[in-house]
Protein backbone atom coordinates (compact mmCIF):
# COMPACT_ATOMS: atom_id res chain seq x y z
CA UNK A 1 0.00 0.00 0.00
CA UNK A 2 2.80 2.39 0.90
CA UNK A 3 4.53 1.65 -2.42
CA UNK A 4 1.30 2.33 -4.35
CA UNK A 5 0.85 5.68 -2.61
CA UNK A 6 4.46 6.70 -3.31
CA UNK A 7 4.20 5.57 -6.93
CA UNK A 8 1.05 7.64 -7.43
CA UNK A 9 3.07 10.75 -6.54
CA UNK A 10 6.09 9.80 -8.66
CA UNK A 11 4.39 8.77 -11.92
CA UNK A 12 3.09 12.20 -13.01
CA UNK A 13 6.52 13.71 -12.41
CA UNK A 14 8.22 10.91 -14.33
CA UNK A 15 5.81 11.34 -17.25
CA UNK A 16 6.60 15.07 -17.37
CA UNK A 17 10.33 14.35 -17.25
CA UNK A 18 10.07 11.86 -20.14
CA UNK A 19 7.98 14.29 -22.24
CA UNK A 20 10.50 17.10 -21.66
CA UNK A 21 13.37 14.78 -22.57
CA UNK A 22 11.62 13.77 -25.83
CA UNK A 23 11.04 17.42 -26.80
CA UNK A 24 14.67 18.30 -26.12
CA UNK A 25 15.92 15.21 -27.98
CA UNK A 26 14.04 16.13 -31.17
CA UNK A 27 15.43 19.67 -31.00
CA UNK A 28 18.94 18.33 -30.39
CA UNK A 29 18.73 15.98 -33.39
CA UNK A 30 17.85 18.87 -35.71
CA UNK A 31 20.62 20.95 -34.12
CA UNK A 32 23.11 18.14 -34.85
CA UNK A 33 21.87 17.90 -38.46
CA UNK A 34 22.29 21.65 -38.99
CA UNK A 35 25.71 21.71 -37.36
CA UNK A 36 26.91 18.79 -39.51
CA UNK A 37 25.61 20.52 -42.66
CA UNK A 38 27.29 23.83 -41.83
CA UNK A 39 30.58 22.12 -40.95
CA UNK A 40 30.52 20.07 -44.18
CA UNK A 41 29.79 23.17 -46.27
CA UNK A 42 32.89 24.85 -44.88
CA UNK A 43 35.05 21.73 -44.93
CA UNK A 44 34.15 20.70 -48.50
CA UNK A 45 33.91 24.32 -49.72
CA UNK A 46 30.55 23.41 -51.23
CA UNK A 47 26.90 24.32 -50.67
CA UNK A 48 24.89 21.83 -48.58
CA UNK A 49 21.11 21.46 -48.77
CA UNK A 50 19.09 20.55 -45.66
CA UNK A 51 15.45 19.55 -46.05
CA UNK A 52 12.64 17.20 -45.08
CA UNK A 53 13.86 14.11 -46.91
CA UNK A 54 12.46 10.82 -48.14
CA UNK A 55 13.31 8.50 -51.02
CA UNK A 56 16.29 10.57 -52.13
CA UNK A 57 14.51 13.90 -52.49
CA UNK A 58 13.36 16.90 -50.53
CA UNK A 59 9.76 16.77 -49.40
CA UNK A 60 7.05 19.36 -48.82
CA UNK A 61 7.33 22.27 -46.44
CA UNK A 62 7.15 21.42 -42.75
CA UNK A 63 7.39 17.65 -43.12
CA UNK A 64 10.61 17.70 -41.08
CA UNK A 65 9.11 15.34 -38.49
CA UNK A 66 9.04 12.56 -41.11
CA UNK A 67 12.83 12.64 -41.39
CA UNK A 68 15.39 15.06 -42.77
CA UNK A 69 18.79 15.07 -44.44
CA UNK A 70 21.74 17.25 -45.25
CA UNK A 71 23.39 16.48 -48.58
CA UNK A 72 25.59 17.87 -51.32
CA UNK A 73 23.29 19.16 -54.07
CA UNK A 74 25.62 20.31 -56.83
CA UNK A 75 22.85 21.01 -59.35
CA UNK A 76 20.43 22.60 -56.80
CA UNK A 77 17.52 20.35 -57.76
CA UNK A 78 16.86 19.19 -54.15
CA UNK A 79 17.27 15.56 -55.26
CA UNK A 80 20.16 13.40 -54.15
CA UNK A 81 21.61 12.44 -57.52
CA UNK A 82 24.47 10.00 -58.17
CA UNK A 83 27.68 11.29 -56.64
CA UNK A 84 25.92 13.68 -54.24
CA UNK A 85 26.91 12.60 -50.75
CA UNK A 86 24.53 12.51 -47.80
CA UNK A 87 26.18 14.34 -44.91
CA UNK A 88 23.68 13.50 -42.16
CA UNK A 89 20.22 11.99 -41.70
CA UNK A 90 17.69 12.12 -38.91
CA UNK A 91 14.82 9.66 -38.58
CA UNK A 92 11.16 10.29 -37.96
CA UNK A 93 10.67 12.54 -34.92
CA UNK A 94 7.91 12.75 -32.33
CA UNK A 95 7.57 16.54 -32.50
CA UNK A 96 5.80 18.48 -35.21
CA UNK A 97 8.33 20.87 -36.69
CA UNK A 98 7.70 24.13 -38.48
CA UNK A 99 10.46 25.96 -40.39
CA UNK A 100 9.87 29.66 -40.99
CA UNK A 101 12.48 31.83 -42.61
CA UNK A 102 13.31 34.82 -44.68
CA UNK A 103 12.83 33.93 -48.39
CA UNK A 104 10.12 31.39 -47.37
CA UNK A 105 11.75 28.24 -48.76
CA UNK A 106 10.83 24.71 -47.67
CA UNK A 107 14.51 23.78 -47.46
CA UNK A 108 17.66 25.34 -46.09
CA UNK A 109 21.03 25.82 -47.75
CA UNK A 110 24.44 26.49 -46.24
CA UNK A 111 26.94 28.21 -48.52
CA UNK A 112 30.57 27.18 -48.78
CA UNK A 113 31.36 29.86 -46.18
CA UNK A 114 28.95 28.27 -43.68
CA UNK A 115 26.37 31.03 -44.00
CA UNK A 116 22.74 30.39 -44.76
CA UNK A 117 21.64 31.43 -48.23
CA UNK A 118 19.92 34.50 -46.70
CA UNK A 119 17.60 32.16 -44.81
CA UNK A 120 17.72 33.32 -41.23
CA UNK A 121 14.71 31.90 -39.40
CA UNK A 122 13.61 29.38 -36.83
CA UNK A 123 12.42 25.84 -36.28
CA UNK A 124 9.52 25.45 -33.87
CA UNK A 125 9.01 22.06 -32.22
CA UNK A 126 5.61 21.10 -30.79
CA UNK A 127 4.58 17.78 -29.26
CA UNK A 128 1.78 15.81 -30.90
CA UNK A 129 -0.63 16.74 -28.09
CA UNK A 130 0.06 20.49 -28.61
CA UNK A 131 1.23 21.12 -25.03
CA UNK A 132 2.94 24.52 -25.30
CA UNK A 133 5.00 23.82 -22.17
CA UNK A 134 6.96 21.37 -24.35
CA UNK A 135 7.36 23.75 -27.30
CA UNK A 136 10.97 24.41 -28.28
CA UNK A 137 12.64 26.61 -30.87
CA UNK A 138 15.97 26.70 -32.70
CA UNK A 139 16.88 30.11 -34.10
CA UNK A 140 19.24 30.21 -37.07
CA UNK A 141 20.87 33.48 -38.08
CA UNK A 142 22.38 34.45 -41.42
CA UNK A 143 25.91 33.48 -40.36
CA UNK A 144 24.73 29.93 -39.63
CA UNK A 145 24.81 30.27 -35.85
CA UNK A 146 22.12 28.37 -33.99
CA UNK A 147 20.50 29.34 -30.69
CA UNK A 148 18.13 27.42 -28.40
CA UNK A 149 14.99 28.94 -26.97
CA UNK A 150 14.92 29.21 -23.18
CA UNK A 151 12.44 29.59 -20.39
CA UNK A 152 14.08 32.79 -19.16
CA UNK A 153 11.25 33.88 -16.87
CA UNK A 154 10.77 30.39 -15.31
CA UNK A 155 7.04 30.29 -16.07
CA UNK A 156 7.24 26.81 -17.63
CA UNK A 157 7.18 28.04 -21.25
CA UNK A 158 10.12 28.70 -23.58
CA UNK A 159 10.17 32.14 -25.20
CA UNK A 160 10.93 33.19 -28.77
CA UNK A 161 13.56 35.82 -29.65
CA UNK A 162 11.10 38.61 -28.83
CA UNK A 163 10.41 37.22 -25.35
CA UNK A 164 6.94 35.87 -26.14
CA UNK A 165 5.95 32.43 -24.85
CA UNK A 166 6.02 29.78 -27.59
CA UNK A 167 2.66 28.37 -28.65
CA UNK A 168 1.73 25.25 -30.57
Amino acid sequence: TIFAVLASFALPGAHSLVATHMADTDRDQVMTLLTAARTAAIQFNQAITVCPFRAGRCQQRNHWHRGAAAFVDTNNNRVQDDGEEIIALIPRLDSRIQWRAFRNRSYLKFTSQGYTDWQNGHFRFCPADGDARLARQLVLNYTGRIYYSKDSDSDGYHEDVRGRALTC
